[in-house]
C-alpha cells in the first residue's frame, strides 16, 4: 500500500540517493523513537522532566512526518505509488521487488509483535508492557500506516539501479485533479495525526 503525490506543475522532483537514504532512514526510525520517548514520559513524573521528554518525542514524531513529505513527490516515490499503466517495464519490476521487500518485513514485524502480546497478556509467565489505552492503540495504527508507506521506497532507496530518468523527460502524468486540493488533504491528515496524538495524551 503506498500513494504518489503529484506537484502543482505535474513534474517529479530529482532526489539524490543519499538525500533518499536519510529521508527513509529519518521516517522508519524517527516515528518509533519518538513514540517511545513520548509514551514513557510519565515515568519522569509531574514538572518539567515530563514535559520535555514530551516535546522531544513529538519533535522527532514531527520530523519522521518531515522526511516522508519529502519522500512524497519523488521519482522513487512515483514507482511505488503511480498507477501500474504509467510506469515502464523497468518501473514495475522495481516496483514488484520493493513491494515484495515491504510484504516480508511488514509480516515479520506483526507476527513478532502478536507474538509479544500473547507473550505479555500471558501474567503466569512474565510480566510485560502490554497496549492498554486508546494513547499506544493510535501511536501503533499511525505507525503500521507510516511503515506502510514508506518501506518500499526505503528499499529502492538502498537497491535502485543507478540511472535517472532524462531530464526533459515528463516522468509523470499531468494531474487528474487540483494539485493543491491534494496538497491541502495530506497536509490535513498529517495535521490530524499530530492532533490526535497530542489529544490523547492529554485525555489519558
Amino acid at each position: 500500500m503506498s500513494f504518489y503525490l503529484r506537484t502543482a506543475s505535474g513534474k517529479t522532483p530529482q532526489r539524490s540517493r543519499t538525500s533518499m537514504r536519510l529521508a527513509t532512514s529519518l521516517t522508519l526510525g524517527g516515528y518509533p523513537l519518538g513514540a517511545l520517548i513520548a509514551l514513557n514520559a510519565p515515568l519522569a513524573g509531574e514538572g518539567g522532566g515530563a514535559l520535555a521528554l514530551n516535546i522531544a518525542g513529538l519533535g522527532f514524531i514531527v520530523l519522521a512526518i518531515a522526511g516522508f513529505a519529502y519522500i512524497a513527490p519523488s521519482y522513487m516515490q512515483r514507482i511505488v505509488g503511480e498507477q501500474v499503466c504509467e510506469l515502464d517495464d523497468l518501473e514495475r519490476d522495481l516496483r514488484q521487488k520493493a513491494y515484495a521487500f515491504a510484504y516480508h518485513v511488514l509480516t515479520g514485524l506483526v507476527a513478532a509483535a502478536i507474538f509479544y502480546l500473547a507473550v505479555a497478556n500471558d501474567e503466569t509467565r512474565l510480566t510485560l508492557w502490554a497496549p492498554d489505552s486508546y494513547t499506544h492503540w493510535n501511536t501503533i495504527f499511525w505507525g503500521v500506516l507510516l511503515y506502510s508507506f514508506t518501506l518500499p521506497t526505503a528499499y529502492l532507496a538502498w537497491t535502485m539501479p543507478e540511472f535517472e530518468p532524462e531530464a526533459d523527460e515528463d516522468v509523470s502524468t499531468p494531474p487528474l485533479r487540483k494539485p493543491g486540493v491534494r496538497w491541502w488533504l495530506w497536509a490535513l491528515i498529517a495535521s490530524g495525526m499530530i492532533a490526535g496524538f497530542i489529544l490523547a495524551r492529554l485525555i489519558t
